[in-house]
């Protein structure tokens, strides 16, 4: 038995002890050795040299949490990462990732019971947390340390480990709602959980949990911070200058117009009178798309689990489990920006015909005119994607003489669906349309439609599958380990492991269905890419007990790629106590990132840019030159050429921490941990903004209409425009840019009251300090800082400091639960002119209260209030993020309050 002494309880409150933990009882009476979150040596738990948090799934339900995206925002090392609203913008297979350290989600690994899972094959470069079983969830243990020397190396940043319930008897049904104050974005979510059979009376359980979760979508509108794209009192001007009703233009006589100056159509097309840049001049009207956006989209995810175990004899185990989730997500941005339209005289909606007046007395009535048209009578684009993801492990672990053992055979899949639901144009009919050409009936881009247009336009769009992806992964491995001999401390233990897995991925577009639609950015990304790889890895860890108060860890991996050779990572970590109060920690390693399946073989595809820029040939700092068209070339959304390369090379890095805990007083402890990475060759984009703000260093990466390849040259509206040879695209792939560092500090203070006659009561806070972050966009290259700035080489910024506080009761069935988090603000994307240059995007912290009651047998009560205060996401005038307008999702929850109730009964 471990005896309770003043240190045991101190690491105990390190590696788990806050209110989001399990108790300390409960703890210590878990002396059987398991496996620990990053090492290959079982133990008892809380004797690992590593700093670890764990978070309870039972306390992060308390506090609101009904998914793994919202669990990991619990983890202070967690920044922004990508979002599920995210792909409201974007075909990103409707995932979320973890991104530890801001290094990442690719440096990330998540794993699930200390296994992986396959990754998202749509658009990233690791495990989904949108497919993870939350209700089968016991735990959350996170290795906030470089761990590439046990599970390989994608773990440069970290590892979170989502570990399920080990066994279960009985039966429970769980149900919870939560109700926004001011609508939109509701949740209703509910569980089954189910077991049979004891494994220490009868040697075999089985049991199985069945979830789903419902969240409806929210519309930008319905926020007051987000309800427009357009505050002028911030110098924030996000609309497009591609609207309904149309601005047009003519080459040589107008530069820009509309038929509905000075009034456009409010509320989603508005005239504005700033100049550029702040504003699209005085002479169009720009779309506010706000009104059409779902800012929160609608989603819906049911997950199925089963585990069974079985005793084979009184020293081996078998064990099976699967999973299957299935995560739906339904989008709805603006109404597709068309642009490459040209109107003839003769048509009927040509202003000064009689239907739409002429606003510019230069316009020539003999010739056509370009227009720049958003299909509003169309409706909003609306999609879809699935996920289906499903794993199978089995495995057998145990004892042979003295030899600890675990082996396991894994499979893992996950199929992506990308569909088309309304609103994106066949670009030819489109074109015929407004054109009135090859017998299309005449559009008004100006106006009501008549019907015979309104009904072509129906008839004339893509809809259906479009798209689909899927990744399969396949792995064999095992571990044991074993004491032999003896040091001053105690028995040396030694442990050795191996993996054999495979990676493959496929992706499949339709290309007759994506060329006919431009505003999708898919034309011309292939009708197949797919790709595989080997991978073969040897592990080995050594703990040596100096003395009862010094242990050193020394690990190492070998892993081979079948496409990328061969790596070691070697990890060295020292424990020592030189008092009963105080334990001093520190490791060292280095890592080693092959490029992910995702980012060598992605499709390419375009899609437009999220700020409005002008092209630097044709209309240099935003004046056209005497091939330009305007409404083209200057001030208006380029598109971009996004996905993979196979040109990648892989990354290398080294990371060191180092860190204390200490037990002031028996009810008090305190922990902090310095901890820095290096990584080089890192894999990224160069993003949008630096590719424009500096054209001649980049000018490999603008692609002319006339290098554009047929595909691609065909689907985009600025390539139908005579006059000059305006700009098709610009590259913006994956790319190995240069090198990263980043180095910080973690604290944790806990404080337990223990028994007292009004309760018990517990604190705890938790946070990360980012000292320093730069990084490079190219090999020897400029570095550049976004900690606690936001910078566009890096298209966001680094959160510099985070805390997550949280204060429990406890006193007979009634207790009490307030969490609070808190994100330091950060100065403004900012690329505005004086006065609004110096925005500092505020603090964020959001106070959360509920209260649970277990006074009937079997059943928990939980009433909550989330966001207690209604606090707003700050502003920010990003544009990057163009479904969150005025702030920032990846940061910044914009429900508001919310009001949650919950039951769960046990029997």
């Amino acid at each position: 038995m471990m005896k309770k002494t003043k240190l045991s309880r101190a690491l105990l409150l390190a590696f788990g002890g806050s209110a989001l933990l399990m108790s300390y009882g409960e703890v210590i009476a878990q002396t059987q050795r398991v496996e620990v979150t990053g090492s290959l040596i079982r133990r008892i738990d809380g004797e690992s040299s590593l700093q670890t948090v764990t978070l309870s799934s039972a306390t992060l339900q308390q506090a609101g949490v009904t998914n793994a995206e919202q669990a990991v925002k619990f983890i202070t090392q967690q920044q922004g990462g990508t979002v599920t609203s995210g792909s409201v913008s974007s075909t990103n297979g409707a995932a979320a990732y973890a991104d530890l350290r801001s290094l990442g989600a690719q440096r990330t690994l998540v794993l699930l019971n200390g296994k992986r899972v396959v990754p998202n094959p749509f658009s990233s470069v690791a495990v989904d947390l949108n497919t993870l079983p939350m209700a089968a969830i016991d735990r959350v243990e996170v290795l906030p340390d470089g761990a590439s020397s046990t599970y390989g190396t994608d773990a440069i940043a970290g590892v979170i480990n989502f570990i399920t319930k080990k066994n279960y008897k009985g039966g429970e049904i769980g149900l919870q709602a939560q109700m926004t104050e001011h609508g939109g974005a509701d949740t209703q979510s509910g569980a089954v959980l189910g077991g049979i059979g004891d494994m220490a009376q009868q040697g075999w359980n089985v049991y199985g949990t069945l979830s789903f979760r419902k969240q409806d979508p929210m519309k930008g509108t319905e926020r007051e911070f987000s309800k427009t794209s357009y505050i002028p009192s911030m110098g924030f001007n996000a609309l497009s200058p591609t609207t309904h009703p149309a601005n047009y233009s003519q080459s040589g006589t107008i530069t820009n117009t509309n038929p509905t100056l000075p009034n456009c159509s409010p509320p989603t097309s508005l005239f504005t009178t700033e100049p550029a840049p702040i504003g699209l001049g005085n002479n169009r009207c720009g779309a506010d798309t706000q009104a059409f956006t779902h800012t929160i989209p609608d989603q819906e995810q049911t997950s199925l689990y089963v585990k069974g175990s079985f005793a084979l004899g009184s020293n081996h185990t078998f064990s099976a489990e699967y999973f299957k989730a299935l995560n739906k997500v339904t989008t709805q941005i603006a109404p597709s920006p068309e642009g490459g339209l040209t109107m003839n005289p003769s048509s009927p909606y040509y202003p000064g015909k009689g239907i739409n007046p002429i606003t510019d007395p230069k316009l020539d009535s003999t010739r056509p005119i370009s227009v720049s048209w958003r299909t509003v009578p169309l409706g909003p684009r609306r999609g879809q994607q699935e996920n289906d993801t499903q794993r199978f492990v089995a495995g057998v672990e145990g004892s042979l003489g003295s030899w600890d053992y675990s082996a396991s055979a894994l499979w893992s899949n996950s199929f992506v669906e990308n569909y088309f639901l309304n609103g994106y144009p066949m670009t030819q009919p489109l074109r015929n349309g407004v054109s009135g050409t090859n017998g299309a009936p005449h559009l008004n881009p100006f106006g009501d439609q008549s019907a015979a247009g309104l009904a072509y336009l129906q008839q004339n769009q893509v809809l259906g599958k479009v798209q689909d992806g899927e990744g399969t992964l396949q792995s064999i491995s095992g571990n044991a380990s074993t004491q032999f001999g003896s040091l001053g401390g105690g028995a040396v233990t030694l442990a050795v492991g191996a993996e054999a897995r495979t990676e493959e991925m496929v992706y499949r577009t339709d290309v007759g269905k994506v060329s006919q639609a431009a505003s999708s950015g898919l034309a011309g990304a292939g009708a197949l890419r797919e790709g595989d790889r080997d991978v073969k890895a040897v592990a080995l860890e050594l703990n040596l007990p100096f003395l009862k108060s010094l242990e050193l860890n020394l690990s190492v991996r070998y892993d081979k790629y079948s496409d990328f050779g061969n790596t070691t990572n070697p990890k060295v970590s020292l424990r020592w106590s030189p008092t009963k109060e105080l334990l001093v920690r520190a490791s060292a390693n280095t890592g080693f990132t092959a490029p992910t399946l995702t980012q060598l073989y992605a499709p390419n595809s375009t899609t437009f840019t999220a700020t409005r820029y002008n092209d630097p040939v044709l209309c240099p700092g935003g004046v056209p030159t005497a091939n330009a068209v305007p409404s083209r070339d200057c001030g208006i959304q380029f598109q971009q050429l996004q996905g993979g390369n196979t040109g990648l090379t892989a990354e290398e890095s080294r990371a060191w921490s180092a860190g204390f805990v200490m037990q002031a007083t028996p009810q008090v402890s305190f922990a902090m941990d310095y901890w820095s990475y290096y990584i080089k060759d890192s894999i990224s984009v160069i993003g949008e903004q630096s590719i424009f703000a500096d054209p001649a260093k980049y000018a490999n990466l603008y692609v002319r209409c006339s290098q554009a390849p047929e595909a691609r040259r065909n689907a985009i509206g600025a390539c139908q425009i005579p006059g000059g040879d305006p700009l098709a695209y610009v590259i913006n792939t994956n790319l190995n840019l240069g090198d990263v560092e980043t180095k910080g500090v973690d604290v944790r203070v806990d404080w337990n009251s223990g028994a007292t006659p009004m309760g018990r009561f517990n604190a705890s806070v938790r946070g990360s300090y980012v000292d320093k972050y730069k990084f490079q966009v190219e090999p020897g290259g400029r570095w550049f800082d976004p900690n606690g700035k936001y910078n566009p080489q890096f298209a966001g910024p680094v959160i510099r400091y985070q805390q997550v506080t949280t204060i429990g009761w406890e006193r007979d069935a009634w207790g009490v639960l307030v969490n609070n988090k808190f994100q330091r603000g950060y100065w403004d994307q900012n690329a505005v002119p004086a006065p609004f240059n110096t925005h500092r995007v505020g603090d964020y912290s959001v106070w959360d209260l509920s209260v649970s009651y277990k006074g009937i047998k079997g059943l928990t009560l939980n009433a909550a209030v989330l966001n207690l205060l209604d606090k707003d996401p700050p502003f920010s005038n990003q544009v990057g993020r163009f479904q969150a307008r005025a702030y920032d999702d990846r940061f910044h929850d914009p429900r508001g309050r919310m009001y949650q109730l919950s039951a769960k009964y046990q029997f």
